[in-house]
């Protein structure tokens, strides 16, 4: 499914491999299959929202949710890693599930995060529990790529369009439709989620789609998989479209095969269909505007605050204003055994 993310126009749509043994149009009738940690997002944007920066931590270790059925589940990451605090940005880059579960059971309960997911335009059924952080909901392709539209459009979404107007033989125009656009999310919210999506694509689990396909327009994006590798997603965007790709079999019982995540079956169609779809449009090259109370920031990577010149690790990373850092880092401050001092010219920077 692909969209104009500032019309909701619908510019390409594939419901199937082949019309005449199915006539099901799974990229809008199928609405029960889960999204994977392509829900992800959606549970960043409500913190995000609430006044929790991208470099907020959390405890990398093991949690306990709740499924629907009132079940008890520990997840593990994909990798089966654990560790320390761990950013919002680092855990969105790697797509670590014991962080975003956290961010649920510790900063934004499962109801606020549902309420998110209703302004994103998901109308399918979402269980306000636990598990939701890593997915465990009913969504459709064409409201969850629709939902990616609205961090491309500046915080509105655009219903999907399939139909401008309507003409009789005579081309009289009987019925003419135009964008419906509702503004759903704060501008600020929706550019750090860009700038956060940027870093999936560029150093994270998408990034095949840089350094395999070449696809090196400014662009956010974020892969899907569920549990015995049964879906495998990738949705993403520039600022001129926002496309989702659903990859799995009918019966949810089946798998795509062991290791067949979205970065290995879902990613493949996206970016190959972005890069050839922007140039054979010859569209420009455009870069996300930055609207006003978002700043960008060199702090400490240790202390979270503003780095000084004795900070050996510093990170540039973005805020909006009311929440920007305003604190020099209070460990590296050049006096005293709590720091050392590091020249310049060995000073580690890091740029997102």
């Amino acid at each position: 499914m692909a969209l104009d993310p500032s019309t909701g126009y619908i510019l390409a749509m594939i419901g199937g491999r082949n019309f005449d043994e199915s006539k099901y149009n799974r990229a809008i009738q199928m609405r029960t299959r889960q999204p994977g940690s392509t829900f992800k997002p959606i549970v960043y944007t409500a913190a995000i929202d609430n006044g929790y920066s991208p470099c907020h931590e959390l405890l990398n270790q093991p949690v306990v949710l709740y499924l629907p059925n009132g079940d008890r589940w520990a997840p593990h990451n994909y990798d089966h890693s654990q560790g320390g605090p761990t950013t919002f940005r680092e855990a969105l880059r790697r797509s670590l599930n014991l962080i975003t579960a956290r961010v649920v059971q510790e900063l934004v309960p499962p109801t606020t995060v549902v309420d998110y997911a209703r302004k994103l335009g998901l109308t399918t059924r979402l269980e306000a529990v636990d598990a939701i952080a890593l997915g465990a909901a009913e969504v459709s392709p064409i409201e969850m790529t629709s939902a990616f539209g609205v961090f491309a459009n500046g915080g509105a979404l655009a219903k999907p369009m399939a139909i401008l107007r309507v003409e009789d033989k005579y081309g009289n125009v009987l019925e003419r439709y135009r964008p419906a656009l509702t503004h759903v999310l704060r501008s600020q919210t929706s550019y750090i989620m860009v700038d956060l999506l940027k870093t999936v694509l560029n150093r994270g689990t998408g990034i095949a789609a840089r350094s395999k396909y070449h696809f090196y327009r400014p662009a956010g994006g974020k892969t899907g998989t569920t549990n015995e590798f049964t879906d495998a997603w990738f949705i993403g965007f520039t600022p001129q479209i926002v496309a989702g790709v659903w990859v799995g079999f009918d019966n949810p019982a089946l798998t795509l095969g062991a290791g067949q995540d979205g970065s290995r079956t879902a990613l493949p169609i996206w970016a190959p269909f972005m890069k050839t779809t922007h140039d054979t449009l010859n569209l420009p090259i455009e870069y996300f505007k930055v609207p006003l109370g978002v700043v960008r920031r060199d702090i400490c990577k240790q202390t979270k605050q503003l780095a000084t010149e004795f900070c050996p690790d510093i990170v540039k990373e973005i805020f909006e204003s009311k929440n920007a850092p305003t604190e020099k880092c209070s460990i590296h401050t050049g006096f005293g055994s709590r720091s050392k001092k590091t020249s310049k010219s060995r000073k580690k920077r890091i740029r997102f």
